[in-house]
């Protein structure tokens, strides 16, 4: 609901200053304003750098890592924790398979940061040692 202000009531501390046309009420159109004419003397070009596909991708990255870590000790503590209430072992299969799942999410992290894409035990292709393995009876050596 608006009320009336009487005449005279801008000097009054509880009320806004009477408006104008000179300037916007509002200070936030007053800011677009200045951003406006910023941008307008810069050329259009927001600030920072144009290119931030480089850092977001590194947290992209991190949070893929974290995620991987927290969730491979998670799950093998709570696969911990079914095994020892459905045994009645309790707490021996929890602590065994939290320090499980911190080795798998610390492997991991290992992975994940080194770049390795294939399976534990599994060596690239063109690792610099020949992919062909010597037929049996075959030498290593043979030209």
């Amino acid at each position: 609901m608006v009320r009336a202000v009487p005449a005279g009531a801008g000097t009054d501390r509880y009320c806004a200053p009477p408006m104008s046309d000179s300037q916007p009420p509002d200070p936030l159109a007053r800011l677009g304003e200045r951003l406006d004419r910023a941008r307008a003397r810069r050329g259009g070009e927001p600030a920072g750098s144009p290119d931030q596909s480089g850092t977001q991708a590194a947290m992209g990255q991190g949070l893929r890592i974290g995620v991987e870590l927290v969730v491979a000790v998670v799950v093998a503590t709570g696969l911990g924790w079914g095994i020892d209430h459905w045994l009645g072992t309790r707490p021996w299969a929890t602590i065994v398979f939290f320090f499980l799942g911190v080795g798998a999410g610390m492997v991991n992290v290992y992975r994940a940061v080194t770049g390795v894409r294939t399976a534990v035990g599994y060596r690239p292709p063109g690792s610099g040692e020949s992919d062909r393995r010597p037929a049996k009876g075959e030498r290593d050596d043979e030209d």
